[in-house]
């Protein structure tokens, strides 16, 4: 690849307004300036040199690939819970449960049902619908996924990520109890010992896999459906495999002394109390904390995942009510950007940069604080590492795993700016993204699959909804093929425009 305008997101933040990168056997050989470079080539033995496909990327951005390492599959319950179903008119909305602070025995109880909501899945199903969902992260620029419990089989999302050729750190939707109103203690909702089963399976099963894509990491969606036998199991397994652990922690309001009056202590006490507080912690949307507990969250020496994008439109204030996020951040704890998961359309990592440098700069009145290469490294560099994926990938080095993005400078947008990236966060995103590659295969050119038929893809999507929400989701037939009509309508307008 010649002639980009590269961001390496390595340590130094190196940018190379006229750069050049070589892969070699899905790896990056050399990074660079041209001469630099080409020396590299030179080197190569005469087939191998022979055999390389040479980029003319003298109008491109090239980033590496993004690291959404806070990430749910929820596709499935898209009729439900998205727009599908509601009226086009937004003045009639409520607030929903992440809002005002959070309701936390419907958050509980919700999250306590998606246990049924997954059984209801046929493995045909969950696999049709993680390869599009998966897709549309892919599609945006992200190359590797940090599932943190989703609404589908952890096998459909193995598969899927193997078959489009992404990287994914796969989990479970472990839960074991349910805190219900009325009630002084929770209620154990399933048998903690096959909750603990299933996620050390998994756990091997990936460490078994020979593609190189796959991981698999311990997750408790929210310690309140987490008791104490759980945390204490799942801090187990972690020790046991050496792997990382997530968890919303401290992410609501109204969460602490919620969590508290149900298991008898503060979130971030707790979990500290039952071995999860280390350096092998993902703590997700931490905005709420006490003094003591800020200074715990330091001496353990967590990550941080925020999805700054995000928290208007679900109503939550993870950062701006009590700036605990930012402010770790500044106290030097590694923070990363994630998109976390919405069965409505949401920001990808793009937005989620674009949020994190204005948002962190806006409240302290500091537009150095996040610059550009910041946000980058926080959705690249430093989410790898809230992964322990940071030695294969998150930045363009030698020796690294071949895996970034690119974006078209000719648009008028970006024409003339010496930063690009800069224009790209403030007037780009998703969209903008021409091609994928994940180590070194080109999974996304010209913003289409280079591996398979989208169209076939979206078909195998739908088809599957159509049953599963039917079947599973009790959703009356006759708004089933509504939905699809409408849709099938938007579609032949479009393509008749077209």
């Amino acid at each position: 690849m010649r002639g980009a305008h590269l961001y390496t997101a390595d340590d130094g933040e190196r940018v190379l307004p006229e750069g050049s990168l070589l892969a070699v056997d899905g790896r990056i050989a050399a990074v660079g300036t041209k001469a630099e470079v080409d020396s590299a080539v030179a080197a190569l033995p005469p087939g191998q040199r022979a055999a390389l496909r040479t980029v003319d990327a003298r109008r491109m951005l090239v980033l590496p690939g993004f690291v959404n390492a806070h990430w749910h599959e929820l596709f499935s319950t898209r009729l439900p819970f998205n727009g599908a179903l509601r009226p086009a008119d937004d003045r009639g909305d409520q607030a929903g449960f992440l809002g005002h602070g959070g309701d936390m025995h419907r958050i509980s109880a919700v999250f306590d049902s998606f246990h049924d909501l997954i059984a209801g899945l046929t493995p045909d199903e969950g696999e049709a619908i993680a390869r599009f969902s998966m897709w549309t992260q892919l599609r945006a620029g992200v190359t590797t996924l940090g599932d943190v419990g989703s609404v589908n089989r952890p096998e459909a999302l193995a598969a899927a990520a193997v078959w489009l050729g992404m990287r994914c750190s796969v989990s479970t939707w472990a839960t074991d109890a349910v805190c219900r109103p009325g009630e002084s203690a929770f209620t154990r909702s399933r048998d903690t010992d096959a909750v603990l089963s299933e996620i050390e399976s998994l756990v091997k099963t990936c460490a078994d896999d020979p593609t190189g894509l796959l991981k698999a990491r311990p997750t408790a969606v929210y310690g309140t459906n987490m008791t104490d036998e759980l945390g204490r199991g799942l801090a187990g397994i972690v020790q046991r495999h050496d792997t990382g652990f997530a968890s919303h922690i401290g992410a609501q309001r109204n969460e602490g002394e919620f969590v508290r009056g149900y298991y008898g202590d503060t979130p971030v006490r707790r979990f500290a109390g039952l071995g999860l507080l280390d350096e092998r912690l993902m703590s997700i949307h931490t905005g709420f904390a006490d003094d003591e507990e800020r200074k715990m969250l330091l001496e353990a020496g967590v990550h941080l995942s925020h999805s700054p994008a995000k928290y208007g439109s679900a109503g939550e204030s993870a950062m701006t009510e009590t700036r605990l996020i930012p402010e770790l951040r500044r106290a030097g704890l590694d923070v990363s950007l994630s998109t976390d998961g919405q069965p409505l359309v949401f920001p990808g990592m793009p937005e989620q940069m674009r949020a994190a440098w204005q948002t962190h700069n806006e409240m302290y009145a500091d537009p150095l604080l996040v610059r550009p290469t910041d946000a980058l490294a926080m959705g690249t560099r430093i989410a790898a590492r809230g992964l322990r994926w940071e030695e294969e990938i998150g930045s363009l080095a030698p020796g690294k795993q071949a895996d970034l993005v690119m974006v078209p400078l000719d648009d008028w947008r970006f024409v003339h700016t010496p930063r690009p990236l800069e224009a790209f966060l403030a007037v780009g995103g998703s969209g903008d993204i021409d091609t994928v590659v994940v180590g070194g295969r080109v999974l996304v050119e010209s913003g289409r699959p280079t591996g398979f038929d989208e169209d076939a893809l979206l078909a195998d999507y739908e088809a599957a909804l159509r049953s599963y929400s039917v079947r599973c989701l009790k959703v009356p037939q006759e708004s089933v093929d509504e939905v699809f009509a409408r849709t099938t309508r938007r579609r032949a307008a479009e393509e008749a425009t077209r």
